[in-house]
């Protein structure tokens, strides 16, 4: 059981510091198109609140009917591979949706929803999806709700702060981008390798 609480810890810090530090990034790429001010602010906000509860139900619904850590390292290979993608769609884009919308209100947050939905969505449903999983193998949960949402919100603490504080400073946002993809693709490829449902 330690290699499998190993991957669920691997699992909510990586995945609780990347959309942490999307969250953060995607100001830097609204702002070019949007401009930075508050409404901005609440179109990222309101945006990753919406996208998490969809990803919290997801998850634990899924769990339910498939408690397998393959699937969620499934679901997160999709989430990675969009990750990727993004460097290359927010420039069209935003560009289409400044130009098409007068109100930045309304323009910034249908591209957030564009552009994160589907990856925040998906990096949510790691929490209620683990804790499904234990309660499933276990029938009950040594390793608590609290300490899974614990863990993962340290690496969201994390994540917020190294992308904040170092990243941006020193590379371009969409090498970070890039580099964040990387990251989540190559730990959901090493947990479906392990085969722990085995």
């Amino acid at each position: 059981m330690r290699i499998v609480y190993g991957v669920f810890i691997l699992l909510l810090v990586t995945f609780g510091a990347v959309v942490m530090g999307l969250e953060i990034l995607s100001s830097n790429l609204m702002s070019p198109y949007f401009g930075g001010s508050i409404y901005i602010w609440g179109s990222i906000i309101s945006s990753f609140m919406v996208h998490f509860s969809v990803g919290y139900v997801l998850g634990g619904r899924l769990s339910r009917r498939i408690p397998r850590v393959s699937v969620l390292a499934a679901c997160l290979v999709v989430a990675s591979l969009w990750v990727l993608m993004i460097p290359a769609i927010y420039k069209p884009v935003c560009s289409f949706l400044s130009e098409s919308i007068d109100d930045v209100r309304l323009g910034s947050l249908i591209a957030m929803n564009v552009i994160f939905f589907v990856p925040v969505s998906i990096m949510a449903m790691v929490s209620p999806y683990i804790i499904g999983i234990i309660a499933a193998w276990r029938k009950s949960s040594g390793f608590t709700a609290g300490t899974v949402l614990f863990i993962s919100t340290v690496g969201s603490f994390f994540g917020t702060n190294a992308t904040a504080f170092y990243l941006i400073g020193l590379f371009p946002v969409s090498r970070i981008l890039l580099g964040l993809g990387v990251l989540c693709l190559a730990v959901s490829l090493a947990v479906l390798a392990l085969r722990i449902d085995r």
